[in-house]
């Protein structure tokens, strides 16, 4: 009987989201700030930053989420960050909208999104900051 490992998403924060990050497991949180219906494409966003994620793989027909329909709802996406070639349409937004930055060749093809709404984004990314610290110094204080 072979063993499968199950490879763990790195939890990662919209202002980390790079090409470097390309082919790699993440787990990203953010607000809704626009759902495409036809395409099944979210932008999220955390302050100016923002990022596409595709959620078609994680919609069921037989279950409703109406926290998708919700504008800035916290979600929790989990999937592999992958490059599209040509340039995905960004979203117009609404004047009140915030201004944010996304790459529209990046993209987060989810294996998993739910709703987050009890979610502190600020704590989120201050454990996030201080996990990425830690890794950069050896652990060390």
């Amino acid at each position: 009987m072979s063993r499968q490992q199950i490879e763990s998403a790195a939890a990662t924060r919209l202002a980390s989201i790079s090409p470097q990050l390309l082919s790699r497991k993440l787990r990203v949180a953010g607000r809704i700030l626009h759902h495409e219906t036809t395409t099944s494409i979210i932008l999220i966003h955390d302050a100016e930053d923002a990022l596409l994620v595709d959620v078609s793989l994680c919609l069921n027909a037989w279950k409703s989420a109406p926290w998708l329909r919700e504008s800035r709802t916290v979600v929790m996406a989990m999937g592999y960050l992958e490059l599209s070639e040509t340039a995905l349409p960004l979203p117009v937004l609404p004047a009140h909208a915030p201004l944010v930055d996304a790459n529209p060749h990046l993209v987060l093809r989810a294996i998993v999104v739910e709703d987050a709404r009890e979610l502190d984004m600020s704590l989120w990314n201050r454990a996030i900051q201080a996990q990425e610290g830690a890794v950069h110094t050896g652990g060390q204080n």
